[in-house]
This record gives structure tokens, C-alpha cells and sequence, in this order.
């Protein structure tokens, strides 16, 4: 064997379980400063490290503990011993994990009986170590009771660690919530409203208020995330939701965003085991635990131990120390822990703390300690809570004129060849180009929107007069047009094969049908380049919606279809061709240029049904079958044919449309009497506005507010029919708006909406459950 062959194989004998302990250590570092990343990012370095980190944290411990059980036992040294097991109960507090991560996603709590067994086999692998150099070998009264000690400790904080990601299963906690509900009282919601109400008097952000205001109705999130809203409602004393929740500084949304960020402590962190009185209790007699197992170990005689093992004790056992500490601080400023001594009023902690304002005192005293407040000029203790409020953007037309550099090109193909293109897209498409909602140039259209939705729930939940009966009304049900979108009714079951099977169309190609046709509408008209609140809110709406077709078809209901925008991108690839210059490719113009091109293939017949039939799929389109003028567009790609369509019925409302007469048929009326009705009865229940139009034209405004609020109608849609276990599994990606706007919506089925604004009713004129 080669020398330096043997010198490696030396080295690494002699330093393999120290660098797994350090290995594990650097983990536990990174994990604790990185893991709040994953509330406002998916992509990016942090994230990336981040997982590694995670995946070392697993695997470290558990390497290191196999390789200690095989040392010892014929070891007479008694500080070699004590070495041993000071290093096997160190690596049983690393297994435990640090506070502010469990599991890195909704699958590692699914499988956390894997956790459990991983738990066990720890247990019995640190028994035979203690047992082989402490029980077996000679060695000191003091070294027999700390390593027994930090063995009993170490093993109490791994298995909090296991049954947190036990506790954090939807099923699990779904159970546990219909067990209280059962021996509980019923909640009653009205000092939550009056808390929002009082902090939006104050016309100022305080972020604590808002906290502690989610946490009281923090109930309502986790009950939709868990689908059980075992809660009962007083009727008599609930009070209703006023559109001045809004209007006044944003109060409700706020709230909504930091219940999110809880329901994210539940689910990904230690949260729901720490703020219990064990979890209390662990954290008081760890801190002193490990910090009198470093004063132990200081003050023993090191002979016959070699110095990186002793600086690596060091370093590790006062890191732990450290953190025993911030752990402890962390849950005592925490407003878990208001919560958890609010809802025991009998509690003498209660009236120690809390009614005395002790415990707010404690906590500003903690919070000035953070070294974070030096580096950020907001609230450092909530604002890493916050949505980071970007929305992702893709846009089919830009994806055909933009000039692609080719520093972007080697990357996508270095990423796609590691099978990475996925992060990519993410960090393509939502870092790079996402659109920011919450920054001050884009605050026109995040109020346009807001206002819109806020329309959207007052009309899906008006009070209850309270002579009627209140129906149980389930979570957004929306309007006739938008449940049109995914469903039509039921037609009779004795049909033909081929139209039993022909369900409704897909929900991503009804988005992709509205986004062509958006984009056509609003380059043909002009209208693309206009700096109009309503024209940049409909671009960031549509944008956003084909961004989750393309990126996160999790988000979306219905079938995850990638060959639907991938169809349509690749016939816009083949109809551009080389027809467009290159000079105004990356350019409104370009952009127009293409949607004219479009127009002319949609105005092209082609009557002769076409040869290659795969291109046709019945689910994929509301026609029955192929249109009788039906173009040469139509037979390319089906959705950019109906969006080419549709854009040119929306103009010829507000405008002429140049050129010479075209075959395509756009009904004024859309009754079942015009030409090509079928093919319109999609563009009628995305707008249904058109059922009101006559022969009269609507003005452009008028227009883009039908289109704005079509956007709005899918966007609510998207939120409300999402899977739960997308959204709970988005919540460690970062966050997502269709899931702040599906918790909105689950506040205002409880609360109820006031229609009337700025008029005060009398209590009696009309209850809510």
C-alpha cells in the first residue's frame, strides 16, 4: 500500500469521530441561525445549505454514536471513559435538534414513526456505550452520575424532538382537536375583533398586538388546515366583521399573516412540545444540567487525554450551554407563552405575570438582548414572520420574445442536468422576476386587489338575520360564475360514452385560455404599456396564475397538467418562427407583433378536420367537437385558438378590430341563438358581465375592470379548492398568497361580513355564527 494511503487511513482513524461530532455541531449552528429562512424563501444559497445542514444533523449523531460504541471497555483511563459518555450524551442532544426546526418537510411529519424507531435505536445504542465505559469500566462516583445525567437529559430532548413531529401529523392533530373539543367550552371570538379593532384605532403597526391577536384566533387556522372546525360560535355575543377591519391599516390581513406564521411553528418547529409545562420544565434543568457538566469537566484533571479531544469537548459542550440558554430565553419572550398562560386563568402564573404586566417586562428585556435589532431597522422580533410578499410571474409571450443571455442559458442546463430544474424555475420566475405586492410602488394595485377580494367575501358572507335559521355555509362557496369554472351541473346519466367521460375542462387551461387572451387584449388595444392601476393589476394576477400552472402546480385544483402549458408555449415557439425580429423581440412591440400573428392564424379557416388526432383531447376544451369554423389556429393548439378568440369578442366591444372581415364569429349577445354559443360559454362564465351586455359598447375602463375582476374570481377559486397539505407544505417554501387568502376566507365564514360600511347597526338587527 502506498504511504500516503496508509497516512490517510491514519488520519482518518485517528480523526473520524471527531470530525463527526464537529460535523454534527457546525449542523446544530446552521440549522439554529438558518431555519427561519424557510418562512419567506424557496429557493437561494440559505435554503440550499440549509437542507444539507438538515441532512447532516440526521445522520451525523447517529454515525458518530456507532463509532463510539466500538471504543472503550478495556480502557482503564477514567478520563478517557468520561470522555466517551460526555461525548455520547453531547450526541444525544444533538439528535434532539434545536427548537426552531423539526422537520424540513409535511412528509417528515407524515413518517415520524421512522423518527420514533430512530429514537428508540439511539436509546439503546447510548445505553450500551454508558454501559461499556461507565457500569462495566472503573471509573469515579462523579463521572458514573453526570454521564447518567446528561444520558437521562439528552434522551428526554430526543424524544421531544420525536413525538413534536408526531404531534405536527394534520391526522394527529385532527384527533387531538376533537378530544378537547369535547371537554372544552365554547370559544367565543368577540375580544379578538375588539383587539383588532383597538390596535387599528391606534393607526399604528404594532406588530405584538398583532401577534398576541392571532394567537387568540389562531383556532380558526389550524381548524381548516386539520379541516375540523369543532369550535361552537355564541351567536348572541359574536361580533360581526366591519369593513373598517380593512380599511384601517390592513388589521385583518396582518393577523391572518402571523396565524400563518404560527400555524408554521406547529407544524415545522418544536412549538406545540416547548410551550407545555414539560417543555417548560425541560428547558429550566437542561440550562443547568449541561452548564454544571462544563464546570465538571473544566475542573477535572485531563491527563492522558490528547488536546483536540479536549478543545473539541469544549467547543461543543459550550456550544450546547449557549443554546441551552437561548432556548430557554427564546420560550420564556415567547408570545407562545403569553398564549399558554392566558387560556389557564386560574393558573397563580397567570396573575403573577400576566395581569401584573410582568411577563411584557421580561419580554422587552429579552427582546433588547437580540443583536439582530441592530441590523434591522423594523420590528427584528416579528417582522421574520412576515410574508416576504412576492408572487411569482411567468408570461407566455415574454418566454417567446425575450432574448435569453447565455450565461442563463449554461445555468438552466448545469441545473436541469442535476435534475434541478425545478429550483430553477423557482428561482427564475419568483426571486428574479416575482412581483413585490408589499413595497411602496406597488401599493395601488395590492389595494386594488385587497379591495376586490373584500367584495368577493362580503358577498359570499353577509350577517344573518337572526329570525331565520343560519345555514351552515362551508368555505367559500363562490358565485355561480366562478363554481361554473371547474364544474357545469350534472347533465342527464344517460348520455353517450364519449360525453359522460367529456368532464368539465381543466381549471390550469382555463387559465392559460384567459391569460392569452388578456395579453391580446391588452397589446391589441394599446392598453399593455399603460401605467392604469387596473392594467398593471391584471398583468400581475394573470402573470401569477400561469406561474403556478408552470411552477407550483400544487397550488392549483384539479389535475397537475404540464403538457397544457407546454403545448401552448411550444405552438407560440412555432407560429413566431422567425417572423419577428430579433431587434424588437424583447419589446411591446415584439409582443404585439406575435398577438397580431395570432389574430391572422385564428381568421384562417381550415375546415377539413385534421389528420393527426392526438392533438385533441376531450377533457382538454369545452367543444363537443371540432367547431364548423374552426382555423388553422384552432387545429395547432386549442388553447391559444380560444384565447385568440375570446381577446377578439372582448375587443370588439371597445373597439374595431383593423384589418378585412374575418370568419370568426364574435356573438354580441352570446345567446344560445348565436353562432358558435358552445365555444363562448366558457368566456361567459369567466366575465359573466357578457350576459348583461346588449348592443351597446362598454368603454375601456369598464372592460378592464371585467377582465380585472375575472382574475380576482379565479384567484379566489385557486385558494379556497387547494388541497390543505398543499398549502401546510407551502408554508415551509416560503408562503403563498392563495394561502393568506384562503385563511382570510375561512375569518369571514366565521365572523361574517358587514355590507353596509360606515353604518353602525344595533345589535339586534342581526347575529352571526
Amino acid at each position: 500500500m502506498p504511504g500516503w494511503m496508509i497516512g490517510l487511513q491514519l488520519f482518518w482513524n485517528a480523526w473520524m469521530i471527531r470530525l463527526a461530532i464537529l460535523s454534527s455541531f457546525v449542523a446544530q449552528l446552521l440549522l439554529v441561525f438558518l431555519a427561519d429562512v424557510r418562512r419567506r424563501k424557496a429557493t437561494g444559497m440559505e435554503t440550499l445549505v440549509l437542507w444539507l445542514a438538515y441532512q447532516l444533523a440526521n445522520w451525523a449523531p447517529t454515525f458518530a454514536l456507532g463509532k463510539l460504541s466500538s471504543i472503550g471497555g478495556s480502557t482503564p483511563s477514567s478520563q478517557s471513559v468520561q470522555l466517551v459518555t460526555i461525548w455520547a450524551a453531547l450526541l444525544m442532544f444533538h439528535a434532539g435538534g434545536p427548537d426552531n426546526i423539526t422537520s424540513y418537510s409535511l412528509e417528515d411529519n407524515i413518517l415520524s414513526w421512522r423518527d420514533m424507531i430512530g429514537f428508540f435505536m439511539q436509546v439503546l445504542g447510548t445505553i450500551y456505550i454508558l454501559y461499556k465505559n461507565v457500569f462495566f469500566s472503573s471509573g469515579g462516583t462523579i463521572v458514573r452520575v453526570s454521564s447518567s445525567v446528561m444520558f437521562i437529559m439528552g434522551i428526554v430532548k430526543y424524544g421531544e424532538r420525536a413525538f413534536a413531529l408526531r404531534r405536527a401529523k394534520l391526522e394527529k392533530m385532527r384527533s387531538s382537536s376533537q378530544k378537547e373539543a369535547e371537554q372544552k367550552k365554547p370559544i367565543k371570538l368577540s375580544n379578538s375583533i375588539r383587539n383588532l379593532r383597538r390596535i387599528g384605532r391606534r393607526k399604528m403597526d404594532n406588530n405584538e398586538q398583532i401577534l398576541l391577536a392571532a394567537h387568540d384566533m389562531l383556532h380558526i387556522t389550524k381548524g381548516a388546515f386539520i379541516d375540523n372546525m369543532a369550535y361552537e360560535h355564541d351567536v348572541d355575543k359574536q361580533e360581526i366583521v366591519r369593513p373598517e377591519t380593512w380599511n384601517e391599516n390592513e388589521m385583518l390581513y396582518d393577523v391572518v399573516d402571523m396565524e400563518l406564521s404560527l400555524m408554521y411553528d406547529i407544524l415545522y418547529t418544536k412549538a406545540a412540545m416547548v410551550h407545555t409545562w414539560g417543555g417548560y420544565a425541560i428547558r429550566f434543568s437542561s440550562h443547568f444540567i449541561t452548564s454544571a457538566m462544563f464546570l465538571l469537566f473544566w475542573s477535572q484533571s485531563k491527563e492522558g487525554l490528547q488536546q483536540p479531544d479536549v478543545l473539541i469537548t469544549y467547543i461543543v459542550l459550550g456550544g450546547i450551554v449557549i443554546l441551552d440558554i437561548k432556548w430557554l430565553l427564546r420560550a420564556v419572550a415567547s408570545t407562545w407563552t403569553y398564549s399558554f398562560l392566558h387560556d389557564r386563568p386560574r393558573s397563580w402564573l397567570h396573575h403573577s405575570l400576566l395581569c401584573s404586566g410582568k411577563w411584557r417586562m421580561i419580554r422587552r428585556s429579552i427582546v433588547s438582548l437580540d443583536p439582530s435589532r441592530f441590523f434591522s431597522k423594523d420590528h427584528p422580533t416579528t417582522s421574520y414572520r412576515r410574508w416576504l410578499g412576492i408572487i411569482g410571474q411567468y408570461n407566455l409571450f415574454d418566454e417567446c420574445t425575450r432574448d435569453i443571455t447565455w450565461k442563463l442559458k449554461m445555468w438552466k442546463s448545469v441545473l436541469e442536468l442535476v435534475s434541478l430544474d425545478d429550483r430553477w424555475m423557482e428561482y427564475r420566475y419568483h426571486n428574479s422576476l416575482g412581483f413585490h405586492m408589499l413595497c411602496y410602488q406597488s401599493s395601488d394595485v395590492r389595494n386594488l386587489m385587497f379591495e376586490s377580494i373584500w367584495e368577493c367575501l362580503k358577498s359570499a358572507y353577509p350577517p344573518i338575520i337572526p329570525d331565520k335559521q343560519p345555514p351552515m355555509v362551508p368555505a367559500l362557496e363562490l358565485p355561480e360564475q366562478v363554481a361554473a369554472v371547474l364544474a357545469e351541473p350534472q347533465a342527464a346519466m344517460h348520455r353517450e360514452l364519449e360525453e359522460a367521460l367529456d368532464f368539465a375542462p381543466a381549471f390550469q387551461e382555463t387559465i392559460l385560455i384567459l391569460h392569452i387572451t388578456t395579453d391580446i387584449f391588452l397589446l391589441i388595444s394599446g392598453e399593455y404599456a399603460s401605467s392604469l392601476r387596473h392594467v398593471r393589476a391584471i398583468k400581475a394576477l394573470s402573470n401569477y396564475m400561469v406561474f403556478l400552472v408552470v411552477v407550483r402546480p400544487s397550488m392549483l385544483p384539479g389535475l397537475k397538467l404540464r403538457s397544457l402549458y407546454e403545448g401552448a408555449l411550444k405552438a407560440l415557439n412555432e407560429i413566431k418562427g422567425n417572423q419577428l425580429q430579433s431587434s424588437v423581440n424583447n419589446s411591446v412591440e415584439g409582443k404585439k407583433n406575435l398577438a397580431q400573428l395570432l389574430i391572422d392564424k385564428e381568421k384562417q379557416p381550415k375546415p377539413m378536420r385534421p389528420m393527426n388526432i392526438s392533438n385533441w383531447r376531450p377533457g382538454y376544451s369545452t367543444h363537443k367537437s371540432r367547431p364548423e369554423l374552426a382555423s388553422a389556429l384552432f387545429d395547432q393548439n386549442i388553447i391559444l385558438s380560444d384565447g385568440t378568440s375570446f381577446a377578439l369578442a372582448l375587443l370588439s366591444r371597445v373597439m374595431k378590430i383593423p384589418g378585412e372581415k374575418s370568419n370568426i364569429t364574435t356573438p354580441k349577445t352570446f345567446s344560445s341563438e348565436s353562432p358558435g354559443f358552445d365555444r363562448y360559454k366558457r368566456l361567459k362564465q369567466l366575465i359573466p358581465e357578457l350576459k348583461k351586455w346588449d348592443k351597446e359598447d362598454f368603454s375601456m375602463s369598464e372592460m378592464l375592470e371585467h377582465i380585472f375582476m375575472a382574475w380576482v374570481r379565479l384567484l379566489m377559486f385557486a385558494s379556497v379548492r387547494c388541497t390543505r397539505d398543499s398549502h401546510a407544505k407551502q408554508l415551509a417554501c416560503g408562503g403563498e398568497l392563495t394561502t393568506i387568502l384562503w385563511i382570510l376566507n375561512e375569518h369571514a365564514g366565521v365572523f361574517r361580513i358587514d355590507h353596509r360600511d360606515g353604518k353602525k347597526k344595533k345589535p339586534e338587527e342581526f347575529f352571526s355564527y
